[in-house]
């Protein structure tokens, strides 16, 4: 059976191979996520084929059957005094074939796992990002959702520790201190499943899809260390939860990911896949909750995105947008996003851009606000630069 090792594993391996012989802290490398989501499918893995009967907590564990899944926490946080955070963790599994190991010793694993957190400041406008990574051992790292969903990497995590209630701890270490999040996330909405009943299309072909969903308008309080200061905070937070065998179509260099959540109780996923051409992809699906609880699914049809501004990192000389303002004619929806903090460049293995946003603007003639994630990739070719 014929096995197509994607640069994503052949870069966690020699990672963890590094870090297991006492290595230095990897440099950025040279490829990055949409190089991983533009290689071929690889034979023997399960694929996304039609509509995916989700059964909760179960499915908020690992689907190893097919080779790639992520669980995405991001979240707009407010301290006691008034200071603004954000964060991000994000765990990664990733398949290396589509047969398991059947070697007894549970180091023999088939799955490697790869985890990120950043948390932002925006009183003192800095962010901080940190990186770990681990072979799919017990011990090590894994994903459960029976009797209750976790998924952990080491000692960082997120545990439901009731039905609904979802803790996540995790901290990194800087020369200024820990830095990290300790957090209690409630559910206050159904699971928002993506495009066709949670079945969203990558691609024109049958199968180039995953299966998508996301929890939203999560009630989240606990507190946030930066640099070595804790502060309590409550705000909301976001989970997206991602899993299929699927690739980029065509000329594919990247994409923009945005979440949105408004203050009126609507909240928006979209994203657009740019292209080598300077188009985009049409085939994209995000999803629309309005106030009245309907949710609607949006084609890149539905919406457009311009970005108003832009920056340049002093780390790695790539150029992000910076600022959009995006348009849903339909629903009379006009909103103007902003970084709350110009520089939340992840400084991992993969290099990309995500962080904390704040929006403004009118839906259906009336004012709304509200605060929300966007991720930037594909801006730039790693190979260009190194830590």
């Amino acid at each position: 059976m014929k096995q197509t090792h994607h640069v994503l594993h052949i870069l966690i391996l020699a990672t963890f191979l590094l870090a297991a012989c006492g290595g230095s802290q990897p440099k950025f490398a040279g490829a990055s996520v949409i190089d991983t989501l533009n290689g071929g499918i690889d034979e023997g893995y399960a694929r996304a084929t039609e509509p995916y009967p989700f059964v909760f907590p179960s499915d908020h564990g690992a689907h190893p059957a097919f080779k790639t899944e992520w669980w995405y926490y991001t979240g707009n946080l407010d301290a006691t005094d008034g200071r603004q955070y954000g964060y991000q963790l994000t765990f990664f599994r990733s398949a290396l074939s589509p047969e398991s190991s059947e070697r007894d010793s549970s180091l023999a694993t088939n799955q490697v796992y790869l985890g990120h957190l950043a948390v932002t400041d925006v009183a003192a406008q800095e962010h901080m990002s940190f990186e770990r990574y681990s072979r799919g051992d017990g011990s090590l790292a894994g994903a459960t959702g029976d009797p209750l969903y976790e998924v952990w990497l080491e000692s960082w995590r997120a545990s439901e520790d009731a039905a609904g209630v979802i803790t996540l701890e995790a901290m990194g270490q800087s020369e200024e201190g820990p830095t990290g999040i300790s957090l209690t996330l409630r559910e206050t909405i159904d699971p928002l499943l993506h495009g066709n009943a949670g079945l969203s299309q990558k691609g024109p072909e049958v199968g180039n899809a995953n299966y998508y969903y996301s929890l939203i308008g999560l009630e989240s309080s606990g507190s946030v260390t930066f640099a070595g200061e804790t502060v309590d905070v409550t705000g909301k937070s976001w989970m997206d939860h991602e899993f299929g065998t699927s690739a980029l179509s065509g000329d594919a260099v990247g994409w923009d990911w945005f979440s949105v959540q408004l203050e009126n109780d609507a909240a928006l996923m979209f994203a657009q896949v740019r292209t080598r051409s300077g188009g985009t992809v049409d085939n994209f699906e995000g999803t629309l909750l309005l106030p009245t609880g309907e949710r609607l699914k949006l084609g890149s049809d539905d919406f457009s995105l311009e970005a108003t501004g832009e920056w340049t990192s002093p780390h790695t000389d790539i150029t992000y947008p910076a600022g959009w303002r995006v348009e849903i004619p339909a629903h009379a929806i006009s909103l103007e996003i902003e970084p709350l903090v110009a520089d939340q460049e992840m400084l991992v293995s993969f290099v990309y851009w995500e962080g904390a946003v704040s929006i403004r603007g009118e839906m259906a003639g009336d004012p709304v606000a509200g605060v929300g994630y966007v991720e930037l990739t594909g801006y730039a070719d790693a190979s260009e630069y190194q830590r």
